[in-house]
């Protein structure tokens, strides 16, 4: 007389698993593709963007940002934090008052963060456009950083005008 009470509740469990996926069922979503030929680029003044996720003209989004080759940008910052991955070619990028001649290589599978209005800036080596997989909780921005004001002397100190 044991065995009904564990019976009957794999019966009932059963029937409430099989009735959940019934009432559950909505039609899958179909599998997309996007071919390298098919993306769509926007061209953000020199580097392009091409939407994989999301809109990054919104955010969040997860997009593929190409560098023309040899193409070093100006110190800017971005208002959201970004996580990146190289794709394609060889880029590296570097803090204000970093020398860009020490800076690591990027190469295809090399990842980096860049904290929020961070001054830095981009560059991609000659030979090859690079292509960084670009992910961003908010929309993609750029600022040109201001320049470094030159130091001026402090008042009732020696140095000549």
């Amino acid at each position: 007389m044991k065995k009904t009470p564990l019976v009957l509740t794999m019966v009932v469990a059963s029937g409430a698993f099989v009735a959940g996926v019934a009432v559950g069922k909505t039609p899958a979503k179909p599998l997309t593709f996007t071919t390298a030929e098919e993306l769509k680029w926007d061209d953000l003044g020199g580097p392009k963007m091409a939407g994989v996720q999301g809109d990054y003209k919104k955010g969040p989004y997860l997009g593929l940002l190409k560098i023309p080759a040899g193409f070093t940008s100006p110190m800017h910052t971005h208002t959201g934090e970004y996580t990146a991955v190289e794709v394609q070619g060889t880029s590296s990028h570097w803090g204000e008052g970093e020398d860009g001649k020490a800076a690591k290589k990027m190469t295809p599978g090399s990842t980096w963060t860049v904290p929020a209005k961070l001054p830095h800036i981009s560059a991609c080596a000659a030979g090859a456009d690079c292509i960084i997989l670009v992910s961003q909780k908010t929309k993609f921005d750029y600022k040109e950083a201001a320049a470094p004001k030159p130091a001026t002397p402090a008042a009732g100190s020696a140095a000549k005008k």
